[in-house]
């Protein structure tokens, strides 16, 4: 496996190179909603320099809050491809090696104090948008796709993610902090899927991003020994980070 960081929130896209390379990291995600590492903010010709001078590879988190690919409204959608393009068009020219993405959500509705979902409302709507974009939008893409579980995959979702898995080159990101507050037992099924691992601990209940160890994350629901892919660290935080890759490292000694 190639254990790799996604950078302090405090880091220029300098300092976050700088920071992995002195600190033994393989690879940095750049999570691209963070205003320093945006698209209209680093160019591909920044993001070459910034790998050959320090000898670390590129990952790339797509915006998840300038897209919504289950958006009911067309107009969004289309907007959220275009982004997704511009992402897209960076990760090939900087040779990125994966670009993970959010599938976007359906809102929910506040009613007399309450807050109402009802799954039914989208489900035809979410299945046929991503077979009908998402699909061919995937088999045209030149750089590796990785989608996280960050919603249910139930549903209209599931069936369609299911065909795409099957007729495109998608992968898998998997987030072990948003598993541990709702399981998803689609991406353990298709753990073979699996690309890229977000690290970070939560108290079950809401997304968090502790250190490794200072929640209720159970590692060994996942087959981390079988792996061999990124594992990205996902806390955001210098000493967090330190911490969260020596608590993998003795989890991994003592999982042999």
């Amino acid at each position: 496996m190639k254990i790799g960081t996604q950078p302090d929130v405090r880091h220029t896209p300098k300092d976050a190179f700088e920071f992995a390379a002195n600190n033994g990291f393989e690879h940095v995600e750049i999570l691209m909603d963070h205003p320093l590492f945006s698209p209209d903010s680093l160019s591909y010709n920044e993001l070459i320099e910034l790998k050959w001078s320090y000898d670390v590879e590129l990952l790339i988190h797509s915006p998840a809050t300038t897209t919504n690919f289950l958006s009911t409204s067309e107009v969004m959608r289309k907007a959220s491809y275009a982004e997704m393009q511009r992402v897209l068009h960076i990760a090939e020219r900087a040779g990125a090696e994966v670009v993970t993405f959010h599938l976007g959500w359906n809102p929910g509705f506040i009613n007399n104090g309450s807050f109402y979902y009802s799954q039914c409302l989208f489900d035809e709507h979410n299945e046929r948008v991503l077979r009908k974009e998402l699909k061919p939008f995937l088999a045209r893409a030149e750089v590796t796709v990785a989608l996280e579980n960050t919603i249910a995959i139930t549903g209209g979702i599931e069936r369609a993610l299911r065909e795409i898995l099957n007729e495109t080159e998608l992968a898998l990101t998997l987030d072990v902090g948003h598993y541990n507050i709702q399981k998803c037992e689609f991406f353990i099924e298709r753990f073979d899927r699996v690309v890229n691992i977000h690290l970070h601990d939560n108290d079950g209940k809401k997304d968090e991003h502790l250190t490794l160890g200072k929640g209720s994350v159970d590692l060994r629901v996942f087959p981390l020994n079988e792996y061999d892919g990124y594992i990205t660290i996902e806390t955001r935080e210098e000493n967090s980070i330190l911490e969260t890759r020596d608590y993998l490292f003795r989890y991994l000694r003592e999982s042999i």
